[in-house]
């Protein structure tokens, strides 16, 4: 999915590649509970401490593991040269 306005993919060009060349997320996109997420501690069984009441979500969230933004289409938070699967680091 690409960002409004934005070109499609384009075919590469090795002259167009420079250190800001490639956005990217250096990490996973994943998830968990939301309470484990954000490190919730209920503080009793009344209501208004409830992950519910307390956050105003429950259940499962996904995120960036390395900016934890929750869009899965969220550009890249990381710019670098873009590399081949045969090149290092």
């Amino acid at each position: 999915m690409g960002v409004a306005g934005a070109p499609g993919p384009q075919p590469f060009q090795q002259k167009d590649n420079h250190d800001k060349a490639c956005s990217y997320h250096p990490a996973l996109y994943t998830g968990g509970e939301v309470a484990k997420a954000i490190g919730f501690i209920r503080q009793s069984g009344l209501p208004e401490h409830q992950l519910l009441a307390s956050v105003g979500r429950s259940g499962l969230m996904r995120f960036w593991d390395c900016c934890g933004s929750e869009d899965e289409h969220a550009p890249g938070c990381c710019k670098g040269r873009h590399k081949t699967f045969d090149e290092e680091g």
